[in-house]
């Protein structure tokens, strides 16, 4: 009697510290084949870096089918352990709080990390995992371009930067171009200075903005063509190397002409989250780096070996001809420097060429993860926006099609198991 009284007293508290533990540790299997309820690796990684809670609120009227729909779309999110926190507020009974907090529509979402916010007017994962991906960068997202000397322009031509701009606004950054020539200090608030291969020398008043930015710890990035200023060769120890590279390895990835340099193997200290393909330079311009005692070396960008810097024509036969000075491959296409001085680390990175980030070649192989994981580096953020998960699927039943299944299903099924019991008890009689 003593021991069932015992195992009955056990029993009970284990089913009531089972539920405890299963009201702060829930346990969720998602076994959908595209993992439509589980978070992306860069929704993840957003929420891990957060530094203040997430706090979600919804504009969904006190209607139970849409708001069920809300709290499903944000299961994945709310499960995560730093527990973000849901709101709803209704917008026809609370118009006032609605309009107060700049609510524009119904279902709308507001994400409010600390004193940023984001809003989704269409609430979907990928729309939340970018929304994420910008609450979770650190720092100044400005990112200031150089005009007014040949430089490419943040425009929808061939060769402008349209494409690339779209894409790291939409992660959060913010692009503006400034002429230096009439600013007398790039902004305070800049994180990086793009300078986009200049067809023009800077003059002195530019080059001396460019060296006080850098050394009160901004971020440059120098897209490399002749003509090559001093400054980057003095400075930093970089220079060209002559004419520009051809690889033999474009042709495997379908590419005619054989000046793309193919870079597919990338430093891990500079791309924590490395594209998983290659990337293709187009007419990119080898690099050379003299030992300096302050910038040191973090990684570097490297053609293939079946590439040679080719001084001559590209038209016809090309062959490496070293008494020119051609080069075997692999040769370094672009380095990121380091240099920490007191309480302030100052990151560079050199590229050869600018093709590469154009409208016309940013969509080759992997040049856009490429572009903005050096952009994440130079600004200290690791996170990545990956490609988004697949949308859930709904099926659309024709008026025909769910007739007929709700007539088989209602009607045909249970006839069927009738008459399956009826001849199953007849067959047992006559035995």
């Amino acid at each position: 009697m003593l021991r069932r009284l015992l195992f009955f007293t056990l029993l009970g508290a284990c089913i009531v510290l089972t539920a405890a533990v299963s009201q702060r540790h829930a346990l969720r299997l998602d076994l959908t084949a595209q993992q439509l309820h589980s978070l992306t690796p860069a929704a993840q990684a957003a929420l891990d870096a957060l530094q203040d809670p997430l706090e979600i609120t919804a504009f969904v009227p006190d209607y139970p089918v849409q708001r069920a729909q809300i709290e499903r779309l944000l299961m994945p999110y709310l499960a995560h352990p730093s527990q973000p926190g849901l709101h709803f507020i209704d917008p026809v009974a609370q118009p006032a709080l609605a309009r107060d907090m700049g609510a524009a529509r119904h279902g709308e979402l507001q994400l409010s990390v600390g004193s940023r916010r984001e809003v989704i007017a269409v609430p979907d994962s990928a729309a939340i995992d970018r929304a994420l991906n910008r609450l979770a960068l650190r720092g100044e997202r400005w990112i200031v371009a150089f005009k007014g000397r040949g430089e490419a322009m943040a425009d929808d031509s061939p060769g402008g930067l349209g494409r690339l701009v779209r894409r790291i606004e939409d992660l959060g950054y913010r692009f503006i171009a400034i002429d230096p020539r009439h600013t007398e200090e790039i902004p305070d608030n800049a994180a990086v200075v793009l300078v986009a291969a200049p067809q023009d020398p800077y003059g002195e008043h530019t080059l001396a903005q460019i060296g006080r930015f850098v050394a009160r710890g901004g971020a440059l990035l120098w897209l490399l063509d002749d003509p090559l200023p001093d400054y980057v060769v003095q400075r930093f120890g970089v220079g060209l190397l002559p004419g520009h590279i051809v690889d033999a390895a474009a042709a495997r990835h379908g590419l005619d002409s054989p000046d793309h340099a193919i870079v597919s193997d990338y430093p891990s200290a500079v791309l924590p989250h490395p594209p998983a393909g290659h990337s293709a330079l187009k007419q990119a311009r080898g690099l050379t780096l003299d030992e300096r005692d302050d910038w040191q070396l973090v990684g570097q960008l490297v053609s293939s070996p079946r590439s040679w810097n080719e001084t001559g024509s590209l038209r016809g036969s090309i062959a490496r001809d070293p008494t020119a000075g051609e080069r075997p491959g692999p040769l370094p296409l672009g380095v990121a420097l380091q240099r920490q001085r007191e309480d302030l680390r100052q990151r560079a990175v050199f590229v050869g060429g600018r093709h590469f980030i154009g409208n016309d070649q940013i969509g080759q192989g992997d040049n856009m993860a490429l572009a903005v994981g050096l952009l994440n580096w130079l600004t200290a953020n690791t996170l990545t926006a990956g490609p988004a998960a697949a949308a859930d699927l709904d099926i659309h039943w024709s008026p025909a099609l769910a007739g007929s299944l709700a007539l088989g299903l209602m009607g045909l099924l249970p006839a069927l198991y009738l008459a399956l019991g009826l001849w199953w008890r007849a067959r047992r009689r006559r035995a």
